[in-house]
């Protein structure tokens, strides 16, 4: 799979077959989100690290364009603070953003952006680390992290009115849904979870999923201390689709794992004389055996 990943140092792509990437960008604080809108990617650049003295306060992010050849070509910045970027998505002409650092939803029609307050008002702070987002039937759901025990809410799109909650995970990050199971990312658990019973341990601290048609890819960073958290070793596990895990691939010098997404068809990966070998090697033992585990769980809140 061509996947592109964001990590604490950089936006790359990555041959998760042979391990080799592609640097695409540096240099710009953490980088989180991806989305694709049409002709462009776009990419979540809070223009800070995680372990920075510059106070979190004064941190002013942006959402980074690049074009089909991958390379940048523009960028959006909002006439109000974008702090503590998380996961970005573009939804039937908007582009919506995770700012966790006050609690609040950026959204861009276009023209112009707005202020959206889903838990609270202005003023609360991270009060619920919101991180991540999904849409389905009308309806949007964002994962609320809460530094604890986590949950999941919906709204719907048209009146942005609360219509359902689910209470899924620890710490957690990412959506997604499968046969009818709500999944996340419980990261503080070290494991992804289902609202029916599934269970996948992995290892570390999970985040970001990406999926195509034979191969699953999990993100994973190390459980470390906040300040040190730019400089570890996180890696990708490369799973196949029935989550037997396949190889990792070490992501030396690149800090925390925080996103992927496959490449989009149309959007050119570069020739191989432009790919290095990332990071140590590709891991080709596998990771530990997958641990699966299918049991009732209690019915969630509506």
């Amino acid at each position: 799979m061509n996947l592109l990943l964001t990590t604490s140092q950089s936006f790359l792509l990555l041959d998760t077959d042979s391990g080799h990437a592609r640097r695409l960008d540096g240099g710009r604080g953490l980088y989180y989100g991806i989305a694709r809108h049409g002709e462009h990617l776009y990419v979540a650049a809070r223009r800070r690290l995680v372990s920075s003295d510059v106070p979190a306060a004064d941190e002013r992010g942006e959402i980074l364009m690049f074009d089909r050849r991958l390379r940048p070509c523009g960028s959006l910045r909002a006439p109000f603070p974008l702090r503590d970027l998380h996961e970005i998505a573009w939804h039937d002409g908007k582009l919506y953003a995770t700012a966790s650092h006050d609690n609040l939803i950026a959204v861009y029609d276009g023209q112009r952006w707005e202020e959206w307050y889903p838990l609270g008002g202005p003023g609360v702070g991270d009060q619920n680390h919101l991180n991540s987002f999904m849409f389905e039937n009308g309806l949007i759901w964002i994962l609320a992290h809460n530094r604890g025990p986590s949950e999941l809410y919906a709204f719907s799109l048209a009146e942005r009115r609360q219509v359902q909650r689910i209470a899924l995970g620890n710490c957690g990050h990412n959506m997604w849904r499968e046969q009818g199971q709500m999944l996340t990312c419980s990261s503080a658990e070290s494991r992804l979870l289902g609202d029916q019973g599934f269970e996948l341990h992995t290892g570390g601290f999970p985040r970001g999923v990406a999926f195509n048609a034979t191969r699953r890819c999990l993100g994973i960073s190390a459980l470390i201390e906040r300040k040190a958290r730019d400089f570890t070793v996180g890696k990708v596990r490369v799973y196949d689709r029935a989550w037997q895990a396949l190889h990792d691939i070490d992501m030396a010098g690149e800090g925390l794992v925080l996103d992927l997404m496959e490449l989009p068809a149309g959007f050119a990966a570069p020739p191989a004389s432009a790919w290095t070998r990332l990071g140590a090697a590709l891991g080709l033992s596998a990771p530990p055996a997958p641990s699966l585990h299918f049991a009732p769980q209690p019915p969630h809140d509506d």
